[in-house]
């Protein structure tokens, strides 16, 4: 119990803001056994009377140490003590009522669960696939949560069983979508699809068979971007790099929300980036695709032009020669950067007649004049600024 007490002491100095204490017990900790590592932090995320912060601590540190040092330390440890640790993190999820703890402990599953994937596929820890379908189909929301966020952080649990589950995976991830009382359940879930999708992003039949999923994928981006969350529009970008095939049978709904998205201004500006991300990684992993859709992606261009000219009045910005990291940022170079990769992708002979159709009337705005002379006076050798100049001002 006392050492259990100096652990608590020691992982709470981990998080001190002191750098000679936290490098002081960073070293001890690195001195205790792996083993021993493992037993006290696993008492320490099952410890109710636990400080939540020590939890937390606990459960990071445990996760890691699964990560870098599994086949060093866990198979040396005894079957009872291996079948001890499953079981308690189990029920850890189960107990837990600190949200952030539980998502925490459901991280540590899923590593475990990686890690027990033999070399044939098998899963050596079933249990956590009955605690999966088990939970999905619970009444606690917290329990369905978990099992999402299991799946979601490791989408390939089932090994080689997937194919014998995999309709039993469809119909646990349109379940979820379709909760009409818990938006959270349904971000997760399409969070959920878009990484199982991605794991299995070159099994053709199996992107498919589950391509009637991404209507609930995409309208989980509507709905998630508006509540301030854009963790499955950032899901739907890695798709369009990764998996833009899967994309297909509903590409022109994903373009349209894409473009609806970078178009509302009461979106953030890195969900209204985002969104063109969609649309401008799409002409570089799937250019042929989106050829056939010009029509949209020439409604792009102007959301690109008018990104291009998004500056806030700053003179000192104005007056400063050289980019600063926070301009990269910004929704003046995102759209030029998104302007010259669509460029790249689709061809100079589909984008220019799109430029040319909209850069005359907003050369008629002279605050357009102005913002781009003002780039080119930052980033423009001095007879590229001169030609700008005399382009603007003619």
């Amino acid at each position: 119990m006392a050492e259990q007490q100096q652990f608590y002491l020691l992982l709470g100095n981990l998080m001190s803001p002191d750098n000679t204490a936290r490098k002081q017990s960073e070293e001890t900790y690195e001195n205790i056994p792996g083993q021993t590592k493992i037993t006290f932090l696993l008492q320490a995320v099952h410890d109710a009377a636990a400080a939540e912060e020590v939890k937390q601590m606990a459960a990071v540190l445990l996760r890691r140490l699964l990560s870098s040092a599994f086949d060093e330390i866990y198979p040396g440890l005894t079957v009872e003590l291996q079948t001890a640790i499953k079981t308690e993190l189990l029920n850890c999820i189960q107990a837990e009522n600190s949200s952030n703890i539980r998502k925490k402990v459901c991280d540590v599953a899923a590593e475990l669960s990686r890690n027990l994937i033999d070399d044939d596929g098998n899963n050596q820890w079933p249990e956590v696939l009955k605690f999966l379908f088990d939970s999905v189909n619970s009444q606690d929301v917290a329990l369905r949560e978990a099992a999402l966020h299991i799946f979601w952080n490791f989408p390939g649990i089932f090994g080689n069983q997937q194919q014998h589950y995999l309709e039993v995976i469809k119909r646990m991830l349109v379940q979820c979508m379709q909760d009409q009382e818990n938006p959270q359940i349904r971000t997760l879930a399409a969070r959920a699809a878009a990484s199982f999708v991605l794991s299995n992003e070159s099994n053709t039949a199996l992107l498919k068979h589950f391509s009637d999923l991404l209507p609930g994928i995409l309208q989980a981006v509507n709905e998630s971007c508006y509540q301030g969350d854009d963790s499955v529009l950032k899901s739907l970008v890695e798709i369009a790099d990764t998996a833009p095939k899967y994309l297909r049978p509903n590409l022109e709904a994903t373009l349209q929300l894409s473009l609806k998205l970078c178009a509302d201004t009461n979106l953030t500006n890195m969900q209204r980036q985002l969104a063109l991300e969609v649309i401008v990684t799409l002409s570089e992993t799937a250019a042929a695709m989106l050829r056939k859709h010009t029509a949209i992606v020439a409604q792009s261009v102007p959301q690109m032009l008018a990104m291009m000219v998004d500056l806030e009045e700053d003179e000192e910005w104005a007056m400063a020669d050289e980019l600063e990291d926070d301009d990269f940022d910004s929704n003046a170079v995102a759209g030029e950067s998104a302007l010259d990769r669509i460029a790249c992708g689709l061809g100079g002979k589909i984008v220019l007649p799109m430029i040319k159709q909209h850069i005359m009337q907003m050369l008629q705005n002279r605050e357009y004049i102005r913002s781009r002379l003002t780039i080119a006076r930052r980033t423009c050798s001095s007879p590229t600024l001169k030609t700008w100049s005399s382009i603007c001002t003619s």
